[in-house]
């Protein structure tokens, strides 16, 4: 099963300059992430392939791995503060184990994302 969230292409809106992200930190109990984001089209392969596949993952190294291997779009994350998340991205990172990925996220008959959490501090 897929789920649906608001385009999780607001991730890219949370990257901020590392500068600006340092100041955040010190003031801020939320966690924070580094994370690596892969992103493909359904057209590229069925949902049920891509969720097998990104279920088996357990480092951000196999992550970059199978993204490259399914020509995934791959988006590196670093210092990305929780509060900078979308709240329903945000709850379902809070449930995710460091180094696994998300459940399958969809925008409306558009991309399949997950969030593979490298470090959370």
């Amino acid at each position: 099963m897929l789920r649906r969230l608001a385009p999780v292409a607001l991730i890219a809106a949370a990257l901020a300059p590392a500068g600006v992200m340092a100041q955040d930190v010190r003031y801020s109990s939320l966690p924070v992430y580094s994370f690596v984001q892969l992103s493909v089209s359904p057209a590229t392969i069925a949902p049920a392939d891509f969720r097998a596949k990104t279920e088996a993952v357990r480092s951000c190294g196999e992550a970059r791995r199978l993204g490259k291997a399914l020509g995934a779009r791959i988006n590196n994350g670093d210092t990305v503060m929780a509060n900078r998340l979308p709240g329903e991205l945000r709850a379902v990172l809070a449930q995710t184990p460091t180094g696994r990925a998300t459940p399958v996220l969809a925008e409306k008959d558009a991309a399949m994302h997950v969030v593979v959490i490298c470090h959370r501090s």
